[in-house]
C-alpha cells in the first residue's frame, strides 16, 4: 500500500512537472480483451483501381478484406496490407491513418502496396519473398548535429566490413549490390541529397534487385506526388521501402545511424513492427502522431530464425527474468511471449524504459503487440539479462526524467549551439560587470561570490558532462564533449548572481534568473515555438491537425525548473550574507582604499 501511494505521488508530481500532453502512449498500455483477433487484414476501398489485386492478395492469404480502416481494426490484427493506387493516397489519408493506428489498443504494423501502375504493385507484392541479408549497409549523409563531417558507406557482410566514400556513384552501387540499405541524410519528394551540391533525384534511381531501403529523410514518403522517390524505389525492384510523409529528427530514429535495425528482423519481429517500435520513438521525441511508413509487405523479415537463444527464464512475483545468449551486436529485436503485461523493462548495466515514459530511449524501444511485448535493443553483442516488472518502482520516473532533461540541456544541446548561446550571454553580462566595476560600483564580497558562484557553475557543468557523456540516451546521434559550455556556464551563474545581489526591482532579479539559467530556458523557447508555430501556420491549415508534439520544448523543464531554484536559494543567501546593501550609503569599492559616497 505504501509503495502504490508512492507511486502515485511520483506520477502526479511528474504530470505536474511535464504537462499531461507529453506522457503515455496509448499504444504501448497493455491490451484490452478482444472478441475476435486475425493474423492479418487486407485493406482497400472498393472504388480503387487496385481493389482486384487486394482481392488477389486476401485470397492467396486466407485474410479479411476490409473496405474501411475502422473495419480493418476491428477484429484486431497483427498484420494491415493496404492496397492502393497512388490516387487513393494523399496527406489527408495518410494523417487518418497514422491517428487511427495510434488510438489502436496495441501497435499494428502495416504496409501499402502500390506502384505506378496495377502491375507494378502486383510486382512490389510479389518480390515479399525474395529478399536477403548477406550485404547490408548504413549510408551517412554529412550531419554536423551528429558529428559526421564526411559522407560515408558502411557495407557489412559475412566476411568483412568495409567503408567508402559517399558519393552518388558509391550510392547507386550499393543500392544494386547491397540487400537492405539505410540512408541518413536530408531529402524530399523526389530526391535524397549526398552533400549540399549532390543529390540523387528520382529518375537516377537503377533497376534493383529486391533490396530493401530505409531513410530518415525529410517528406520522402509521398508516393502519390509526380517523381516519387519512395514510388520510383519499389516500381525499380525494391522489395520494401520505409520513409516519413513529413519532416522527421533522425535523432529519434533508434538504430538508424549505424545499427541497421532491419539486418536481424525473423518471422516473429519482421520489419513493420521494428517501424512500429521506431514510430514510438518519433511520438517520444517529435511527432504528434506516427508519419513514418512502409511500402511493402510488413511481413518480410531479413533472417530466418532468432537472432539469440534463449537460456533461462523465470518468474518471481511481479518479476519476470530472461537471459540471453549468442546476442549479435547492434540493433536486436526480441520478442517477449505475454509480455505486454509487463510495462517496465531494464537490461542490467545498460539501460531501462518503460511503456509510458514520456521521453525517448536510445538504447531501447519496445511496445505491446497483442499479449506480447517486442523489445528493439541496442546491444553490443554477447550474453544478455533482461528483467521486466508489471510497474516501474515508484523513484524509477522522475529519477528518469530529471536525468534525460539534464542530459538533453547541458549536454546534448550544448554540442548543437547551446554553448555559444549560452557564451553570448555570458559575455554580454560581463561586459555589463566591466562596466558596473568601471564605475567603481562594485565592492569586493559582490565579485568574490560572483566568482565563487561562477568556480562552482563551471565545475558543475564539467562534472557532469563528464560522467554522462557515455550514458545519454535522449539521442540516437553521436554526443561529444563541449569545452565551451564550461566557462559559459561560469559567466552566467556568476554575472547572473552579481545581477541579483545588485537589484533592488522585480525586473533586475527576473533578468538575473533569466541569465544565469539560459543554458535551460533557450531551447525550451525554441522548441516550443518553432513547433508550434509550424504546427499553426503550416500543419493545422493544410491538414486539419497538429503533427509534432510539444515533447521537445518541454524536455528542459525540469532542468529549468532545478536550475531556476539553486539559483533563487544562492541569491537569497548572498543578499541575506551582505554586509551592507548596495549601491546606497558608503561602501567600500573595487580599487578605492577607502569609503566614497554613492
Amino acid at each position: 500500500m505504501v509503495r502504490q501511494r508512492c507511486r502515485r505521488v511520483a506520477q502526479f508530481a511528474l504530470i505536474a512537472v511535464l504537462g499531461l500532453g507529453c506522457l503515455p502512449l496509448a499504444a504501448n498500455s497493455p491490451p484490452a480483451a478482444e472478441e475476435s483477433r486475425c493474423h492479418l487484414v487486407v485493406l482497400a476501398s472498393i472504388d480503387d483501381p487496385y481493389y482486384p489485386l487486394a482481392e488477389e492478395i486476401a485470397a492467396v492469404e486466407g485474410a479479411p478484406l476490409a473496405p474501411t480502416l475502422p473495419e480493418a481494426l476491428a477484429c484486431a490484427p497483427e498484420f494491415l496490407i493496404w492496397v492502393a493506387s497512388p490516387g487513393f493516397l494523399s496527406d489527408a489519408a495518410m494523417v487518418s491513418y497514422g491517428q487511427a493506428i495510434k488510438a489502436h489498443a496495441t501497435a499494428v504494423s502495416s504496409g501499402i502496396i502500390t506502384g505506378s501502375s496495377l502491375a507494378r504493385a502486383r510486382d512490389l507484392w510479389e518480390r515479399r519473398t525474395e529478399v536477403s541479408a548477406e550485404i547490408v549497409a548504413a549510408v551517412n549523409a554529412p550531419n554536423p548535429s551528429a558529428h559526421i563531417d564526411v559522407g560515408r558507406i558502411t557495407t557489412v557482410s559475412q566476411s568483412q566490413t568495409t567503408q567508402r566514400p559517399l558519393t552518388s556513384q558509391n550510392f547507386l552501387e550499393t543500392l544494386q549490390t547491397a540487400d537492405y540499405v539505410t540512408f541518413t541524410g536530408h531529402g524530399g519528394n523526389s530526391y535524397l541529397r549526398i552533400d549540399d551540391d549532390i543529390m540523387i533525384k528520382s529518375a537516377a534511381i537503377p533497376p534493383l534487385d529486391a533490396v530493401v531501403v530505409s531513410t530518415g529523410s525529410c517528406q520522402t514518403f509521398r508516393p502519390w506526388n509526380r517523381d516519387s522517390i519512395a514510388r520510383t524505389f519499389v516500381d525499380r525492384g525494391a522489395a520494401a521501402y520505409s520513409g516519413f510523409v513529413h519532416s522527421p529528427n533522425e535523432g529519434y530514429l533508434i538504430g538508424h545511424f549505424d545499427a541497421l535495425p532491419y539486418r536481424y528482423t525473423w518471422p516473429e519481429f519482421p520489419i513493420g513492427h521494428v517501424l512500429q517500435v521506431q514510430n514510438r520513438g518519433t511520438q517520444q521525441g517529435f511527432a504528434r502522431i506516427p508519419f513514418q511508413f512502409l511500402l511493402g509487405d510488413p511481413r518480410i523479415a531479413l533472417q530466418p530464425r532468432a537472432p539469440y537463444r534463449l537460456a533461462t527464464e523465470r518468474v518471481a512475483g511481479n518479476r519476470r527474468v530472461l537471459a540471453f545468449e549468442e546476442v549479435p551486436a547492434g540493433a536486436v529485436p526480441i520478442r517477449i511471449d505475454g509480455g505486454a503485461a509487463y510495462n517496465f523493462v531494464s537490461v542490467p548495466g545498460l539501460t531501462a524504459a518503460a511503456g509510458s515514459d514520456p521521453f525517448y530511449n536510445s538504447k531501447l524501444q519496445m511496445v505491446a503487440m497483442g499479449d506480447d511485448r517486442l523489445v528493439l535493443l541496442i546491444h553490443p553483442g554477447g550474453a544478455l539479462t533482461l528483467e521486466m516488472r508489471r510497474h516501474a518502482p515508484w523513484y524509477w520516473y522522475p529519477v528518469d526524467v530529471l536525468l534525460d532533461s539534464l542530459d538533453h540541456t547541458l549536454v546534448y544541446s550544448q554540442q548543437t549551439g547551446g554553448d555559444v548561446m549560452v557564451g553570448v550571454v555570458g559575455i554580454l553580462a560581463l561586459f555589463w560587470a566591466a562596466w558596473k566595476a568601471l564605475k567603481r560600483r562594485l565592492t569586493w564580497p559582490e565579485v568574490r561570490l560572483a566568482l565563487v558562484v561562477g568556480a562552482a557553475a563551471a565545475i558543475l557543468q564539467a562534472g557532469y558532462s563528464l560522467l554522462r557523456l557515455d550514458r545519454v540516451t535522449i539521442t540516437s546521434k553521436a554526443v561529444a564533449f563541449s569545452p565551451l559550455s564550461i566557462p559559459a556556464a561560469g559567466l552566467v551563474a556568476g554575472c547572473g548572481v552579481l545581477m541579483a545581489w545588485r537589484a533592488r526591482r522585480w525586473s533586475g532579479r527576473v533578468a538575473a534568473l533569466l541569465v544565469a539559467t539560459v543554458a535551460s530556458w533557450t531551447p525550451m523557447a525554441f522548441g516550443l515555438l518553432v513547433f508550434g508555430a509550424w504546427n499553426v501556420l503550416g500543419a493545422r491549415p493544410k491538414l486539419g491537425t497538429a503533427i509534432y508534439a510539444h515533447t521537445f520544448g518541454l524536455l528542459p523543464l525540469p532542468t529549468f525548473a532545478v536550475c531556476a531554484a539553486l539559483f533563487v536559494l544562492v541569491a537569497r543567501f548572498a543578499r541575506r550574507a551582505a554586509p551592507a546593501a548596495p549601491p546606497s550609503g558608503l561602501q567600500t569599492r573595487l580599487g578605492s582604499s577607502g569609503a566614497t559616497p554613492e
